[in-house]
């Protein structure tokens, strides 16, 4: 996949230290024992060396989906990290649906004198959904702090709260507005525009206008490390050191949603049926970046050869990777979680364009 998630990438300062962890402290890993749908697992387990914990699930046409997993099965916690930017996206559509904003709203519009002076102001929740706002991929407000914490493996994005993330976005200055360059903090800034707009905060918005309608009750957005769930796992750098939970804070919208296989298979089936609230996200097509790629409401369309196009997301965080996406035109899905931060990318490319047969 061209287009790449990771939530720490943009903290250049910490590569050379984290590859000198990586050498001097190996943990090499052992994938877990296979459950589920043996099919799949036969299938997936010569792809995914190098990971512990793995759990799949795999949509084909209106058919009930097949789970499977290696050391965990579809109600394992997983953090879903970018993936949670297609949430952001169903509450946007969702918000233009209930006539609260538009897709042209304004940053000004829903801040009033708050973004006065700011380059920002007149930045539209199209541009902040397709990442071609000219925002930076991170704020350099805190970043030192986000620098020490990656390094200390813990998370980069805690501490900063929804009001912070505002300001951080409003005081940042805009390079190459119209062009798509990948931002966590024009994500994060949605989300909390949305918030505002609908008079709540994210994790109460993200609970009440999509994950309580789908009955995703193992689905949810922490915010801060306090309010994990007992079912929490942690997850393992690419060096196999173990990472602290990244909630995220005020960035959540950004990468902070922790879910399950069983849970994202229904989110994906409802949004390729276009029955899940907010499905208008993944098909309401924003920004054409040439011929093969395309961004909707924080979900890319790419056509990965044939002339077919398949809708996506992937992510990244300290300790876990993922991908959720569909075909339009076949039916076909997959939601992909380990907890390992090692890319699942190629191989759920490989899925879809049916390259990989499960």
């Amino acid at each position: 996949m061209a287009r790449r998630t990771v939530l720490a990438a943009g903290i250049p300062a910490v590569v050379g230290l984290v590859g000198l962890s990586a050498l001097t402290n190996p943990r090499p890993a052992t994938l877990g024992d296979p459950v589920g749908d043996q099919q799949l697992t036969d299938a997936l387990a010569p792809h995914l060396g190098g990971h512990r914990r793995v759990a799949v699930a795999h949509l084909e046409g209106s058919g009930a989906p097949r789970f499977a997993g290696f050391g965990a099965d579809e109600t394992t916690e997983f953090e879903i990290g970018s993936v949670s930017k297609t949430f952001t996206g169903a509450l946007l559509a969702e918000a233009v649906t209930r006539g609260e904003v538009t897709t042209q709203t304004t940053v000004a519009e829903v801040l009033g004198e708050d973004a006065d002076g700011s380059e920002l102001a007149d930045v539209t929740f199209a541009e902040l959904a397709t990442h071609t706002s000219g925002l930076p991929r991170l704020a350099t407000a805190g970043l030192a702090g986000s620098v020490l914490a990656n390094f200390l493996r813990k998370d980069p994005y805690a501490g900063r709260d929804a009001a912070q993330v505002i300001d951080d976005a409003l005081g940042s200055t805009l390079s190459g507005r119209g062009s798509y360059a990948y931002s966590n903090l024009g994500a994060a800034l949605e989300g909390q525009l949305l918030a505002r707009a609908a008079g709540t905060d994210y994790a109460s918005l993200l609970t009440a206008r999509i994950l309580g309608p789908l009955g995703l009750s193992t689905t949810y957005a922490p915010i801060t490390a306090e309010n994990l769930r007992e079912t929490a796992t942690r997850g393992r750098g690419r060096s196999g050191l173990p990472q602290a939970a990244w909630t995220m804070h005020g960035s959540a919208a950004a990468g902070g949603i922790r879910s399950t296989a069983a849970d994202l298979a229904t989110y994906l089936a409802g949004t390729l049926a276009g029955s899940a609230p907010g499905a208008a996200a993944a098909s309401e097509v924003l920004f054409e970046d040439g011929a093969t790629s395309r961004t909707a409401m924080n979900w890319f369309h790419e056509d990965l050869g044939g002339g077919s196009w398949h809708v996506f997301h992937n992510g990244m965080t300290g300790g876990f990777a993922s991908f959720v996406g569909f075909t339009p035109e076949t039916g076909r899905g997959i939601v992909l979680l380990t907890d390992t931060a090692r890319s699942v990318d190629a191989l759920a490319r490989d899925i879809l364009t049916g390259a990989v047969a499960l």
